[in-house]
C-alpha cells in the first residue's frame, strides 16, 4: 500500500511539473513589458481607424465589427538597451513558435523578418499575432476581437488600406503626443 501511495504522489508531482509551463503567453509578455521604459505599448481600438461604416458592404461591416482592438508592443533598440534585444527576441520567438500558435505567413528579407500566427483555428482564431523584427528593434501586434476569422482579417486589411485607416490612426495617435 505504501508503495502504491508513493507511485501516486510521484505521478501527481510529475503531472504538475510537466503540465505547468514556464513559457509566458503573449498577454503575459505584454503585461510584463507594459511598465518597462524600453517598450512602447499601444492599445488601438478599431474606431481610431476612422473608417466610414456607411461606405462598407455588409460583409465588410461584419469584418470590422468582429475586431475590437489592436495591441501593439514596440521595442526600439538604442545604445543603452541594445544588449536586451537578443533576449527579448528569443523570448517572443519561444512564445510564437510554441504549440499554441500556428503560422499563417512567414516573411524574410535581408533587413526584416516577420511572422503572422494564430492561436485557435483558421475558422475561429482566439487571437491573430504579427511579429516583425529588424536590427533596429521589433514590433509585436495582437488583433483582439469576437467571432474573428482569418478571412475577415484579410477583408479588414483591405478596408483599412482603401479607407486610409492607417493614416487616420497615425493622425489620431500623433494628436495624443
Amino acid at each position: 500500500m505504501k508503495n502504491k501511495m508513493s507511485k501516486i504522489w510521484f505521478y501527481a508531482a510529475l503531472f504538475l511539473f510537466v503540465g505547468c509551463t514556464t513559457t509566458p503567453s503573449i498577454q503575459q509578455y505584454y503585461v510584463s513589458k507594459s511598465e518597462d521604459p524600453n517598450f512602447l505599448v499601444l492599445d488601438i481600438p478599431t474606431s481610431i481607424l476612422g473608417i466610414d461604416s456607411n461606405s462598407l458592404t455588409q460583409e465588410e461591416q461584419e469584418a470590422l465589427s468582429s475586431f475590437q482592438k489592436l495591441n501593439v508592443l514596440i521595442f526600439r533598440k538604442t545604445a543603452t538597451n541594445a544588449e536586451k534585444l537578443p533576449n527579448e527576441l528569443a523570448t517572443i520567438r519561444t512564445i510564437i513558435d510554441g504549440k499554441n500558435f500556428d503560422p499563417l505567413l512567414v516573411m524574410n528579407d535581408r533587413r526584416y523578418n516577420g511572422k503572422l500566427v494564430l492561436d485557435g483555428t483558421v475558422d475561429h482564431p482566439d487571437e491573430i499575432v504579427f511579429f516583425g523584427s529588424a536590427d533596429e528593434g521589433f514590433l509585436l501586434a495582437r488583433l483582439i476581437g469576437r467571432n474573428m476569422q482569418v478571412e475577415k482579417a484579410m477583408l479588414l486589411a483591405n478596408v483599412i488600406q482603401r479607407g486610409n485607416g492607417l493614416e487616420n490612426a497615425a493622425k489620431a495617435l500623433s494628436g495624443m503626443f
